[in-house]
């Protein structure tokens, strides 16, 4: 499957979108305009307070299995370290940044009613704030369970939340735990996959738990579908990236994903970009 121009992939989101079964699935690269602390800082920080030279620590394991060391040895555990995650991710610099940035100014626009984000903080129902709409967050098992405000949209937080320390998802355990597919963020898009088009912002799809949450979620949907029958290309998902290469574009395309190249030369811009042209008023 070749990979999309923007100009060949708009017709298609636009429509779903119209439909309102659009649904943004946003990663860590979706906040990367608001200068947030990335993975290697995360583990700074963590080796610092263990009394670590950072960049030694970060030689003794994956982030998660050093989040899992820290949540052993250190006497404030991770409620300690996502408590200063949520300073830190939710100052005022960080929201002045948002308020500036283009890509989340275009996501507020849209009119989804739903989307999902591995994202721990809360700028995207920021964003939707800033733009003078209803948000709600989606992170523990009573938030699903609540009614649903028509007016509003969900925001499902797929790794947690960091209001909410006992829903954030970060060592080895945690992941290994969302494995099983039964969390309620995991039922919800069990859901959601039957009817909607996803599309995929921020990721580099090189995350072994999301990869492997996404083959089983396409198998449950393949289960569900006559053999032999193929996905409509109204019922397909969407990645979009910077630079896919040769090997993504055809595994996804097994998932029956379609890969869309933006331009890398201002990524913000792109992103805002793609989801503007999602208007009906938008000439692209």
């Amino acid at each position: 499957m070749p990979v999309l121009t923007l100009a060949e992939a708009v017709p298609r989101l636009r429509t779903a979108h119209a439909e309102r079964r659009l649904i943004p699935f946003l990663g860590a690269g979706f906040s990367a305009p608001l200068g947030l602390p990335l993975w290697n800082e995360l583990m700074g920080w963590m080796g610092t307070s263990l009394g670590y030279e950072p960049a030694l620590f970060e030689l003794h394991g994956l982030s998660s299995q050093l989040a899992g060391y820290f949540a052993l040895e250190h006497d404030g555990g991770l409620p300690w370290f996502i408590a200063r995650m949520r300073e830190r991710f939710h100052d005022e610099a960080a929201d002045d940044r948002r308020r500036r940035s283009l890509q989340h100014q275009a996501l507020a626009r849209c009119d989804f009613r739903t989307i999902y984000t591995t994202n721990f903080e809360r700028h995207i129902e920021g964003a939707l704030t800033d733009a003078g709409k209803r948000a709600v967050t989606l992170a523990r098992l009573a938030d699903f369970m609540r009614p649903v405000d028509p007016g509003a949209c969900q925001v499902i937080k797929f790794h947690g939340d960091l209001e909410f320390p006992e829903t954030v998802v970060l060592t080895e355990a945690h992941y290994f735990d969302r494995f099983r597919l039964e969390a309620a963020p995991d039922q919800r898009l069990r859901s959601d996959m039957l009817g909607n088009v996803f599309l995929f912002l921020g990721y580099s799809f090189s995350d072994v738990n999301i990869r492997y949450i996404w083959y089983r979620m396409n198998q449950m949907r393949r289960d569900r579908q006559p053999q032999q029958q193929a996905v409509a290309p109204d019922f397909r998902c969407y990645w979009a990236t910077f630079g896919a290469g040769l090997v993504q574009p055809r595994l996804l395309e097994d998932w029956h994903i379609d890969v869309i190249a933006l331009d890398p030369s201002d990524k913000s811009r792109s992103v805002a970009q793609l989801l503007a042209a999602l208007q009906p008023g938008d000439p692209r």
